[in-house]
């Protein structure tokens, strides 16, 4: 099980990855949560702007979602989007 707290802001948005489902959590409850079976992802990779300000993008059929990274998450946002990249390589629905 991979899990991230992408960022320790306000609204602390923590990711998780295991038994090939993706989710997305948030302390605030009208921010709702979020969870995707790897067949629905397109693609998920973490961008970084001319800055150095990182994001966790993730595309599904109908929709972006994109989360800051801290510098201190970096690492295991890494690993998280390596172990999801290669559950979508292997997963054929």
């Amino acid at each position: 099980m991979h899990e991230v707290l992408l960022n320790p802001s306000a609204k602390k948005p923590i990711v998780t990855f295991h038994a090939n489902t993706l989710e997305y959590f948030s302390l605030l409850s009208t921010d709702g949560g979020a969870s995707f079976h790897v067949g629905h992802l397109k693609s998920i990779e973490i961008n970084t702007d001319k800055k150095g300000k990182h994001t966790l993008v993730t595309k599904t059929e109908t929709q972006t979602l994109e989360t800051e990274v801290s510098e201190q998450a970096l690492p295991k946002a890494k690993e998280l989007v390596a172990a999801v990249q290669d559950a979508i390589k292997t997963v054929k629905l």
